[in-house]
């Protein structure tokens, strides 16, 4: 009895026994494999991260050899999930004990470098610049002042520009009252000799002038009609410039919109004397009516008085005509002629300098090119393609200027605008670099945008043309002594008498063009590597107004080369300068413009729209007991 209790109870114990440690089987078998389909997703994830690590390590060599762009070059998504697959099908072969079956791989659409109005793009550059080369460290303020600056000279030559048409079609104004003057005088010449001719008893003589002032007198309406346009075109110019220099007001800092004002008031003067000036031109038309009324009636009578004589027979042969009784008839009827003299004796006016300085103020904006670029060197020729451009098939109409940017935008932050200028300046070439690449002028290609290099050299010059004119024109403004010069040209230009503002205005227009063809002779300069201050003193200046005067556009040709010497700024500066005035996007694009351009040199299917900046993968498989599904996002 005690036996068989003794043996149940050993038995119970090895139930028992083996019981707990069945439990503690199960529970380590529950935990080893809990362990191990953690440790699937955690292997999966590491191998989903490090596959599209290897991935993104297989950026376009060339671009970032050449341009220091990450840029991760496919032909589709699909493709780059089948380049993905073997690197982690190596990492799950190499780990059997983390068994994932049923695996698929999903490579998302790709974000790309061309997306984000340039702002990936923009991204790249900035973490290189600040990374990778660029330590120097830019003061916000001086950058802000500098920009500021730009923009006071780009809104001070644009009012300038304005008022400098009002100033060509105030001499044409001139011009008009110079004809009417003119002819004024030659009726009174006509008349007076028409009188003598009646003295002397010459009436064919007379007949013959008489016909050449009817014929003066008829052309008045239309040199009155002539004048009236050309007031209502000044008129008209002057108000579109009174608002655009309204809208720029804010840009000037108030001395310089203070010099500006200045020049304004003497236009409005002029205007405002004009309208009593205009009164008498239109009396010169009722003046000028009467008075072929009255050579009509000469005519008239002279033709009797003629044929009266021509028929005459004497009764007998003592019997003589008074011929001068007959006459004195006629010239009783040309007393009646009134001498219009209200524009005679304007002065001895210089038209030749008028016309010279009217013509040096077309410059503007025109092609300047054979004038500036240095003698030897030629323009290049060369146009480009830009069906393929990032500027034409990525850019939209959200993403052209005004568009913030990357990270806030770097239009506001100024330095990281400052270094995508450095960056720019570093890896295009521009009109003195000395590397062939497809596009001559890459910096400018920035600038302009256009398919000719000669187009976008020549929009280059006449941006820095049009800025240099602006400082060069506030330099005159605050020099007495030029001043003084340019109002001995104007009162040469108008005569002594004329309206009193006249000589005023007359003198600004005759400023801004000096200021003009300075900036075309510091253009010059910077083409042949010169430097040009930024705000010149009077020893710095080049051209001189006389020689200017006298020469026009031949005077650059005798001053010849500027030479490499000078102080203040180059012209990749300049072109740093525009780039403050050039919206980023624009100019993002344009630089992957150049970029694919380049690279496809090499590799006529390089396209930047197939290059990815961002990748994102989604990795999903079966692990031994639960479905399991991971993600990896990159990025340069």
């Amino acid at each position: 009895m005690r036996k068989n209790l003794m043996g149940e109870a050993d038995a119970s114990i090895t139930v028992f026994l083996s019981l707990i440690l069945t439990c503690i089987c199960a529970l380590m078998g529950g935990l080893f494999e809990s362990v191990r389909t953690a440790g699937s997703g955690w292997y999966m994830q590491m191998a989903l991260d490090s596959s599209l690590d290897s991935l993104m390590s297989k950026y376009h060599r060339d671009v970032w050899e050449q341009y220091r762009i990450f840029a991760l070059e496919f032909d589709e998504s699909g493709g780059l999930a089948a380049e993905m697959e073997p690197y982690l099908d190596s990492y799950f072969r190499d780990a059997p004990f983390y068994l994932v079956t049923d695996r698929n791989l999903t490579v998302s659409s790709p974000v790309l470098i061309t997306d984000g109005g340039g702002r990936w793009f923009e991204k790249e550059i900035l973490d290189y610049m600040k990374k990778g080369i660029w330590n120097v460290e830019y003061d916000a303020g001086i950058l802000k002042e500098t920009m500021d600056g730009v923009k006071e000279a780009e809104s001070f030559g644009a009012i300038a520009e304005q008022y400098q048409e009002c100033g060509r079609q105030l001499l044409k104004l001139e011009e008009s009252i110079e004809n009417i003057g003119e002819s004024l005088e030659r009726q009174k010449n006509y008349m007076e000799a028409g009188n003598r001719q009646l003295s002397n008893g010459n009436g064919t003589g007379f007949i013959k002038t008489a016909e050449k002032l009817k014929k003066e007198l008829e052309r008045i309406p239309q040199l009155v009609r002539e004048y009236e346009e050309k007031a209502e075109e000044l008129s008209r110019e002057i108000r579109v410039a009174e608002s655009g220099a309204a809208k720029k007001q804010e840009d000037l800092k108030p001395p310089n919109w203070e010099l500006l004002s200045e020049e304004m008031e003497s236009y409005r003067s002029y205007t405002d004397k004009e309208g009593s000036r205009h009164r008498e031109v239109k009396q010169t038309e009722v003046t000028a009516e009467r008075n072929k009324a009255v050579v009509e009636d000469a005519i008239r009578q002279a033709v009797e008085v003629q044929e009266y004589i021509d028929s005459w027979e004497p009764d007998d042969e003592d019997d003589e005509l008074d011929e001068k009784r007959l006459w004195r008839r006629v010239l009783s009827v040309t007393g009646k002629f009134t001498y219009d003299s209200r524009f005679a004796g304007t002065g001895k006016k210089d038209r030749k300098k008028r016309k010279v300085l009217e013509s040096l103020s077309r410059l503007a904006g025109s092609d300047l090119l054979s004038i500036v670029v240095p003698e030897g060197k030629k323009v290049s020729p060369d146009r480009i393609d830009k069906q393929q451009f990032p500027s034409v098939t990525e850019m939209s109409v959200t993403e052209m200027p005004g568009f913030t940017g990357y990270n806030g935008g770097a239009g506001n932050f100024l330095p990281e605008t400052a270094l995508l200028h450095e960056y720019a300046a570093g890896f295009y070439t521009n009109f003195l670099s000395e590397e062939e690449r497809h596009v001559k002028y890459e910096q400018e290609y920035l600038l302009s945008g256009s398919a000719s290099d000669r187009e976008n050299l020549k929009n280059t010059v006449n941006q820095i043309i049009a800025i240099r004119e602006a400082m060069n024109l506030m330099s005159l403004l605050k020099d007495p002594e030029k001043r003084r010069e340019a109002e001995l040209l104007a009162a040469a230009i108008t005569g002594a008498s004329g309206i009193a503002p006249l000589v005023s205005v007359t003198t600004f227009f005759i400023l801004t063009v000096w200021a003009l063809a300075e900036s075309v002779e510091d253009v010059k300069a910077l083409l042949e590597g010169g430097k040009v201050p930024f705000l010149k003193q009077g020893r710095e200046w080049r051209v001189s107004l006389t020689g200017l005067a006298e020469s026009g556009t031949a005077l650059f040709r005798e001053l010849g080369a500027s030479g490499n010497e000078g102080e203040g700024l180059d012209y990749q500066s300049y072109l740093k300068l525009l780039f403050w005035l050039s919206g980023l996007p624009k100019k993002e694009y344009r630089m992957m413009d150049m970029i694919q351009k380049n690279i496809r040199t090499g590799q006529p299917s390089f396209l930047m729209r197939k290059c990815a900046y961002r990748l994102e993968a989604e990795y999903k498989g079966r692990g031994t007991v639960i479905p399991i599904s991971k993600k990896a996002v990159k990025a340069y």
